[in-house]
């Protein structure tokens, strides 16, 4: 196996199953006691779900990954990571038990997000162009890494739109920060990355539309968009600073391209428009490509397919030796043409959508294609 060896240890390890294993087995029992603790999305307003479902996916995944680190212990250095997630995990669930204003979900993110990387000492400090320059961000690198996280928390906070999909990104995304860092050799990097990968996946397995399930029987909520959005760039960073050779910064970028082309999209389609960007609405990725006629599966399977590509191929400019430089550009041209692509869709009528399970010509009607879209951006409300 080599130097890959690594990576089929930890995608196996106990650490990653024993939080599997307390996701599948707590969501049934916290599902059971959502509607007595007030952790229901009740249909009604712009939501398309029409019956009430729990909001117990983000408590599921940090009781799982709490229990799992506290068992095979926290590594050293991660004590800021570990506050700033309780503390958005609360933010999260007050949130979405009682609907705390937008101002005061930003306050308390920055201050946590700030805590969290100043006890751990973990900052996005230069912007390496080339093997011999790079721009020092010196104490600018402190506003730039807090700025970064909290939007990268906005844009994982926005893909929660559609059964599956906000937990397949993140899980595809921590599967390639378990890789690289199994190969790099950055040991506890790749433990919390598993802990929380085998935590996330026992939700996929309750969120995800299974044949057997057409629709999903779980949400996810703020207390889990937010803690994951601010692990994954926390985990990114500090990968890129114990690696800097095998996760230099435009690694970092490809890992999170569809969630950073998803929200320049949307900012510039609504400033085009006339709108705030802050404001809520129906023109996110998963949006747009139902509106142009893909049914909710192959929507999900195609944003599944686009976050893999575009990660692998930020992961092998390192190995058909890409510059800095080079890679950067690529990553700008590529959401050159997906913005321009995504814009060409958002501006066409709205497609009727084709049901392709079903033989000849019959079309499914959109409202009811509508209907099983959950529209998590009225309900999340982290900046979106």
């Amino acid at each position: 196996m080599g130097e890959f060896s690594p990576l089929f240890d930890n995608m196996f390890s106990p650490f990653l199953l024993l939080s599997l294993v307390i996701s599948l087995a707590i969501i049934p029992l916290l599902r059971r006691s959502a509607i007595r603790i007030g952790l229901i999305d009740h249909p009604g307003g712009r939501k398309q779900h029409k019956a009430p479902v729990p909001l117990i996916g983000g408590p599921a995944i940090f009781i799982a990954c709490a229990i799992t680190l506290y068992i095979f212990g926290l590594p050293n250095g991660y004590e800021g990571l570990a506050f700033a997630a309780s503390g958005l995990f609360l933010v999260g669930f007050l949130d979405d038990k009682y609907d705390i204003s937008a101002s005061l979900r930003l306050i308390a993110q920055t201050t946590l997000v700030s805590i969290a990387l100043y006890f751990d000492n973990t900052w996005f400090s230069s912007i390496v162009l080339t093997q011999n320059f790079s721009i020092e961000l010196g104490i600018f690198q402190y506003p730039f890494t807090v700025v970064l996280i909290l939007a990268l928390i906005n844009a994982v906070n926005m893909l929660d739109g559609l059964d599956g999909l906000s937990s397949g990104v993140v899980l595809i995304t921590l599967g390639f920060i378990i890789g690289i860092s199994s190969i790099a050799g950055t040991n506890d990097i790749s433990f919390v990355s598993s802990c929380v990968f085998g935590g996330v996946l026992g939700f996929w397995a309750f969120n995800y539309r299974f044949s057997w399930r057409e629709k999903a029987s779980v949400f996810m909520g703020d207390s889990g968009t937010i803690v994951l959005g601010f692990v994954l760039p926390y985990l990114a960073i500090k990968l890129s600073m114990a690696s800097p050779t095998h996760a230099p910064n435009s690694v970092l970028l490809w890992l999170f391209a569809i969630p950073i082309w998803d929200i320049c999209a949307v900012i510039i389609k609504r400033m085009r428009d006339g709108k705030s960007p802050l404001q809520a609405g129906r023109d996110h990725i998963h949006h747009v490509l139902m509106s142009a006629g893909l049914t909710v599966r192959h929507t999900l399977h195609l944003i599944y397919l686009l976050t893999i590509t575009t990660i692998s191929f930020g992961a092998t400019t390192q190995l058909f030796g890409f510059s800095q430089i080079e890679a950067y550009a690529a990553f700008f041209i590529f959401m050159m043409f997906y913005l321009d692509r995504v814009g060409s869709l958002s501006r066409k009528p709205q497609a009727e959508v084709y049901d392709f399970k079903v033989q000849g010509d019959r079309r499914a009607n959109q409202p009811e294609l509508d209907a099983e879209v959950v529209d998590i951006s009225t309900r999340t409300k982290t900046l979106s």
